[in-house]
């Protein structure tokens, strides 16, 4: 094979391209976030239910257990936001949910006093 030493126009694009996204990467490296389903748990979990409840579609306390409540809260959620109706809580979900509500207080992360039932939250 011969070798000229020059880079060709379409391999000179993609290594400028590639050099500018490592160096954007580095500096901003993506976080991947996964999505919640059912049998989640924890405060990212809690988290969502505060939210829900912000908008009045999860009438429970946050327990941080993604169970059939929360899948409900959700599933609602997604359809009148216009998103794809799965109950699963995925990156385009959390964009549109942190843009219609605030971030919960602790009260509201940790309040007890209202939940009807724990066991299907």
């Amino acid at each position: 094979m011969w070798w000229s030493g020059r880079a060709g126009t379409v391999a000179l694009t993609a290594l400028v391209a590639l050099t500018a996204l490592t160096s954007v990467t580095a500096c901003h490296p993506v976080r991947i976030t996964p999505a919640l389903r059912p049998g989640a748990h924890g405060p990212a979990v809690r988290d969502l239910q505060a939210r829900l409840a912000q908008l009045a579609l999860f009438p429970h306390d946050p327990t941080g257990r993604y169970g059939a409540g929360t899948a409900r809260a959700v599933r609602t959620f997604q359809q009148e936001a216009g998103l794809s109706v799965t109950g699963t809580y995925a990156s385009a979900d959390r964009s549109a949910l942190t843009s219609r509500t605030r971030r919960p207080t602790h009260t509201e992360l940790h309040h007890t006093g209202k939940i009807r039932d724990r066991s299907d939250n």
